[in-house]
């Protein structure tokens, strides 16, 4: 019966330990996301030409473009 005991905590700790991991990997790719919604940000806000044109606040205006 010790033996039962025993082999469940080891797989808990393994499923644990998995479960660790995964969560560590979500959090880093969150991370990644946030960063790299940051740098588009910022860089749309730099309204640099190099962007493709000049970049103006647009917030609640409509657009009407025409090609």
């Amino acid at each position: 019966m010790g033996l039962d005991v025993t082999s469940s905590t080891a797989g808990a700790a393994v499923g644990l330990r998995q479960a660790q991991g995964q969560f560590d990997f979500g959090v880093k790719a969150l991370n990644q996301n946030a960063q790299q919604q940051e740098a588009a940000i910022a860089t749309l806000l730099q309204g640099d030409s190099s962007g493709g044109g000049n970049v103006t606040p647009t917030r609640g205006q409509n657009l009407n473009i025409t090609v």
